[in-house]
């Protein structure tokens, strides 16, 4: 069960259209890559990344500093309780 970096697919899924949109769970206020790449040429590689805003973006050359959204795969049945609030957040085993 590996970790990896979101890719722009799985963001547009979870509500990252190409438009501005601050109201779903990945929406974070700041720029973050995903593993999804843009373009290659010469000997660099551009990657997608997700804006300020929200929205899938082509982004920038690999040495540009953007953050980071980890993805963790889970086993089934991992989930043992909780909804994902501050209040009751999400127990795995």
């Amino acid at each position: 069960y590996p970790v990896a970096l979101l890719t722009t697919d799985e963001a547009v899924l979870a509500g990252g259209y190409n438009v501005d949109n601050s109201e779903y769970y990945l929406y974070t206020g700041n720029e973050y890559w995903t593993m999804s790449p843009r373009d290659f040429f010469a000997r660099l590689m551009a990657l997608r990344i997700i804006s300020n805003h929200g929205a899938p973006e082509d982004g920038n050359n690999a040495y540009v500093s953007y953050g980071v959204r980890p993805v963790i795969n889970l086993k089934p049945n991992s989930l043992k309780s909780g909804d994902g609030t501050s209040l009751n957040p999400y127990r795995v085993d």
